[in-house]
């Protein structure tokens, strides 16, 4: 199977909201004795509470596009020192997603534990990709538009769609 069909049916399964499946860590010594090679993630597109809690921590964060232009070694260091436990616990929740059982802070030592930075980048970039921020945010400029949140006697006026 070429790179062109495999990104082909990772997208299918994101529209279909199966998921995503990122090989991310080399399985225990225990799983390899059964023949499991590899763990995987699985990321689905966030519900809009999962989105909604992601928002909350990348704002909490306080980085803007601003801190990574003309990014040297030492600032890259220092970004990563002071918001690498942000970054995993972004990408926990993530995972995490519908599976609210399982608690954020148990995935988020796990993931430090077990992700390179290669397969974190690999599960990053996953993640960016079926997000789905483009869509909420057409929602709420959409319902700015059409301006029903303000009171009848000012007038409401139609959404151009």
């Amino acid at each position: 199977m070429d790179r062109q069909q495999s990104t082909q049916m990772r997208a299918a399964d994101t529209l279909l909201e199966q998921g995503v499946r990122v090989p991310c860590a080399p399985a225990p010594l225990f799983f390899r004795l059964f023949g499991r090679r590899t763990f995987h993630l699985t990321l689905h597109q966030p519900t809009l509470v999962t989105l909604l809690r992601i928002s909350r921590l990348i704002v909490a964060t306080g980085l803007s596009a601003s801190d990574f232009e003309k990014l040297t070694l030492d600032k890259a260091y220092a970004i990563t020192a002071c918001h690498g436990d942000a970054a995993l616990d972004i990408l926990a929740e993530a995972v995490r997603g519908r599976r609210t059982w399982i608690p954020r802070r148990l995935l988020v030592r796990w993931l430090g534990h077990r992700l390179t930075p290669a397969a974190f980048a690999q599960v990053w970039a996953v993640f960016v990709r079926i997000c789905g921020v483009a869509d909420f945010t057409t929602s709420i400029r959409l319902m700015l538009l059409a301006n029903n949140l303000s009171p009848k006697e000012q007038g409401s006026q139609r959404a151009d769609a």
